[in-house]
């Protein structure tokens, strides 16, 4: 067998692989959107602000833990300003910027934070065995 080609079985594993996690979150982030208004990145950047930095990170470092670049971020940003969700200030030891969750932006968290566990919950945990948890640690674990 070439190991540069995937057989058909093996594409369609992968296949069902990527189908199953974007289905998964994308009703996630639906019914987070619906019941909040913040979108999959609005979410992103107040849950790394308070998860990473305890409500403020350097916007490199956030733009990093998204795995988004500057600009893209940098947009973003602009827009959650705009609702008043974050704020950003220029960072007197160099040239850097920090960015600063609000209150309106925690708030918009907290609201988000159980409707988002309880959408993973509904459409992935309690869909799955102990045994297909052991089974997605383990393969975590291998592919880190």
């Amino acid at each position: 067998m070439n190991t540069n080609e995937l057989n058909e079985e093996e594409m369609k594993i992968w296949n069902m692989w990527k189908g199953s996690f974007k289905r998964i979150f994308g009703r996630v982030v639906k019914e987070m959107s619906e019941h909040t208004g913040l979108s999959e990145g609005d979410f992103g950047v107040l849950d790394r602000l308070v998860q990473f930095g305890d409500g403020k990170l350097r916007q490199q470092e956030l733009a990093d833990s998204m795995d988004w670049d500057k600009s893209r971020l940098s947009h973003h940003l602009t827009r959650m300003e705009k609702r008043g969700l974050v704020l950003r200030k220029p960072l007197d030891t160099d040239r850097g910027v920090q960015v600063i969750i609000t209150a309106a932006g925690q708030s918009a968290l907290n609201e988000a934070l159980p409707i988002v566990s309880q959408a993973i919950r509904k459409h992935f945990l309690d869909l799955l065995t102990d045994q297909d948890m052991e089974s997605i640690r383990k393969l975590a674990e291998r592919t880190k």
